[in-house]
């Protein structure tokens, strides 16, 4: 959660006696032809429907997009040591690929989400939780080569062309039944079902990766050794949430790069193929570990940390901790909590104008509108404050706000099912009355989280580095997932590992 506050027709006519359906037909075929003719993509070769949208247009349509990404991604990660190494490694799988006259610009992302994306023109994206997950440097350049090859076959220009002829098609059938809803329908059912890359895209961008590995002087086979641990990292988060009886968005990636296993048989076949024998190309595990070390992991301060069952915003100087069997999943507009019997939680802050007593702004202002039972006054630990119950869709929900300061209030809005009765009763009591307001020392002694890098002493094992990791459960299973060792496998004396703490 940020440190900001947030202010309380008619049917046409035929000229013919031809069948509506034909009139469709030819219309069709007249759009087809006009929309685009056939081209060779510069990637894979083969034969495509040519995008409508220029070179150019890519170029402007990426630029004008940048700033709007780093925004919504936290901003760009300050730390120029790590930048300049990342766009090193993007200038080499670059230089290995089928378009190095293309000028590259590469983003690391302030952002904990596991995610990589380019976007037309060359610009490409890579965050920092993403880097915190990478055991070595061939398979970044993998990641980086797969969106590389997203835009060297210009899939964006394919699929904003698919979408555009999906609209267009609608337009024709608004226009012979009369209706502009079949084109508003289809324009917006063509842009939803194209918002991700298609299998096939996936699986061309997955070759174009593997090749420029090989081609830039890398081993071809890290590309599926990180789908690998991608798969294997989505794996743990959904245990982790399973027992948490939470929800939060898993590894970003996966959502648009599904990590099947049929994806992970395909880049190795892709791999064989390459004639570079597994091991005999660079993966440079010691670079990238070098170049990772002390790098920010998980929440950035500035948004307020999650630790556990615990949340903390530093500037602000505000915590409280979830009960138990709850999760926490911090956004950048609010925390909310997820527990047992679908009960959820949000927790925001707000302003109030210094005249209004906490009660009435409950009552008049946030919930102006909705049917409130009995206002209850009360403090928690300390600070003014006031709830009240009242039914907000499906839930009986619970509302809290609590004033720290004249023209600032938080804010816990609760809800249960009907069917769960009184059984979260105490546990969301107890949320709310661990609200508190940190001293000035409390709030210095927070530190974020990083990554530490660590040599592997004699007799160490992947139990004893987990137990050094800054988590309350699952220790060993995160170390493992972060340095890419499988179940049961042990790390090396003397190798470099990942290890997570304050």
């Amino acid at each position: 959660m940020v440190a900001s506050k947030e202010p309380a027709g008619k049917p046409a006519s035929r000229a013919s006696t031809e069948s509506v359906p034909g009139i469709l037909r030819a219309a069709l075929i007249v759009t087809f032809f006009a929309l685009a003719a056939c081209t060779t993509n510069p990637a894979t070769g083969k034969m495509q429907l040519a995008p409508l949208m220029s070179s150019e247009d890519e170029a402007k349509a990426g630029a004008e997009a940048h700033p709007k990404i780093i925004a919504a991604y936290g901003g760009v990660y300050a730390d120029p040591r790590v930048a300049a190494y990342v766009a090193r490694v993007t200038a080499r799988i670059a230089k290995g690929s089928d378009r190095p006259d293309i000028a590259y610009r590469v983003t690391v992302l302030d952002s904990a989400d596991v995610n990589a994306f380019a976007l037309p023109g060359g610009y490409v994206y890579v965050t920092r939780g993403l880097l915190a997950l990478v055991d070595d440097e061939a398979e970044l350049a993998g990641v980086l080569g797969h969106e590389i090859g997203h835009v060297i076959a210009r899939h964006s220009a394919q699929r904003q062309t698919a979408a555009l002829g999906a609209s267009v098609v609608g337009a024709v059938l608004g226009s012979v039944i009369g209706s502009s809803s079949a084109s508003d329908a289809l324009g917006a059912g063509g842009q939803g079902l194209l918002a991700s890359y298609s299998r096939d895209q996936e699986f061309e961008a997955d070759a174009l990766g593997v090749r420029y590995l090989a081609q830039a002087g890398y081993d071809p086979y890290a590309e599926a050794d990180f789908l690998e641990t991608m798969s294997a990292a989505q794996a743990l988060d959904d245990r982790i949430n399973r027992q948490k009886r939470g929800s939060t968005a898993g590894v970003d990636w996966l959502a648009s790069h599904p990590a099947t296993p049929d994806r992970v048989k395909a880049a190795r076949m892709h791999a064989d193929e390459s004639g570079v024998a597994a091991g005999a190309g660079d993966r440079n595990h010691d670079v990238l570990l070098r170049a990772m070390d002390g790098l920010l992991y998980g929440d950035a301060p500035e948004q307020g940390m999650v630790r556990d069952r615990s949340f903390v915003q530093q500037r602000l100087r505000i915590g409280f901790t979830a009960p138990p069997n709850y999760a926490l999943i911090n956004t950048a507009k609010a925390v909310f909590a997820r527990g047992p019997d679908e009960t959820i939680a949000k927790f925001d802050v707000a302003r109030k104008e210094p005249g209004v007593e906490i009660g009435n702004y409950l009552s008049t202002v946030w919930a102006e509108g909705v049917e409130l039972k009995k206002l209850d006054r009360f403090r928690v630990n300390g600070l003014e404050a006031a709830g009240s119950t009242a039914r907000v869709g499906r839930y009986n929900a619970r509302l809290v706000a609590i004033q720290t300061a004249p023209d600032t209030v938080y804010r816990f809005l609760m809800g249960t099912l009907p069917s769960v009765g009184t059984q979260q009763d105490a546990a969301l009591r107890a949320l709310v009355m661990s609200f508190h307001v940190l001293s000035e020392q409390e709030a210095r002694a927070i530190k974020p989280l990083r990554i530490r890098v660590v040599a592997v002493a004699k007799g160490e094992t992947a139990v004893s580095l987990g137990a050094r990791m800054s988590f309350s459960d699952f220790r060993t299973e995160r170390f493992r997932i972060l340095n890419g060792l499988k179940p049961g496998e042990q790390p090396k004396t003397g190798t470099l590992v990942k290890i997570v703490g304050e």
